[in-house]
């Protein structure tokens, strides 16, 4: 087998064992989609913000909600192989390191675009969202938003004893990274310290990216003026900068923090 099949093979077994778990399968696979389609959906009225109507604003913002719930399926993983032994038998087999935690990553990236298309879908038919005007960038969004919460679930995946703990931990995660993207409530009825926070939480820049992706808007900017195809990379370079420096984060902790070995052990 060559590195793909074997990293596929991974992804496929996470897919099964996730099947067998019907708690957290229900999490992973319905969850998100229950939580965009209830904040899709509700009351839109006629506000709008920086010239957008504010459901197609709050719509396209849901998409993103995949995400957490990919640090949820992936931590979850590592936690639950590493205390059954699962990692420390793959570490003596011929599967190499990288396709182990590939596995687990391509699994959850394929699952959360999944639902992602179908949040999309939705929005676009029930809130009346636009066709995105920049795909490009709606990928490379979506693509960092997965790498920084992937990298952040491997992680943190060491400090976490057990599975019970990985999802309550995965509670703060979802929730925080929920209010700072301004999923919950604007972040501008925040005070002008709490925005700028708020900003550099690790939603946050994908979120912005996805809106100005879809909207072709600068929302950074006074009145969020109409952005072209390449100035909509140019006014995004500050949140991939921060999309960036949080896989850094994720990195880093995993040198510091990530074991093989079971945490009773």
């Amino acid at each position: 087998m060559n590195w793909l099949s074997m990293v596929w093979a991974q992804a496929r077994l996470n897919q099964t064992v996730l099947l067998r778990q019907r708690g957290m399968a229900f999490t992973v696979l319905l969850l998100p989609l229950f939580l965009a389609f209830v904040y899709t959906g509700g009351p839109q009225g006629a506000e709008m913000v920086n010239g957008v109507p504010a459901g197609v604003f709050a719509a396209v913002g849901a998409i993103a909600v995949v995400l957490p719930f990919s640090y949820m399926t992936i931590a979850t993983a590592v936690v639950v192989r590493r205390e059954e032994r699962v990692y420390k038998r793959l570490r003596g087999s011929a599967l190499p390191t990288s396709a182990i935690f590939a596995g687990d990553i391509v699994h959850a990236t394929i699952l959360g675009a999944v639902q992602a298309v179908i949040i999309l879908v939705f929005a676009m038919g029930v809130a009346g969202a636009p066709m995105p005007s920049n795909i490009p960038l709606l990928l490379l969004a979506f693509l960092l938003g997965a790498a920084v919460f992937a990298a952040l679930a491997i992680g943190t995946a060491g400090l976490i004893p057990n599975y019970e703990v990985a999802q309550l931990v995965a509670l703060p995660v979802l929730f925080v990274s929920m209010f700072g993207a301004g999923l919950m409530f604007p972040v501008s009825v925040l005070p002008e310290w709490g925005q700028r926070v708020a900003e550099m939480l690790p939603l946050s820049p994908i979120v912005a990216m996805m809106r100005t992706a879809i909207l072709g808007r600068d929302f950074a900017a006074d009145a969020a003026p109409a952005v072209g195809f390449l100035e909509s990379f140019q006014v995004s370079a500050v949140a991939i900068g921060i999309g960036l420096l949080w896989i850094g984060v994720g990195l880093w902790s995993t040198r510091r923090y990530f074991r093989w070995d079971p945490r009773r052990a």
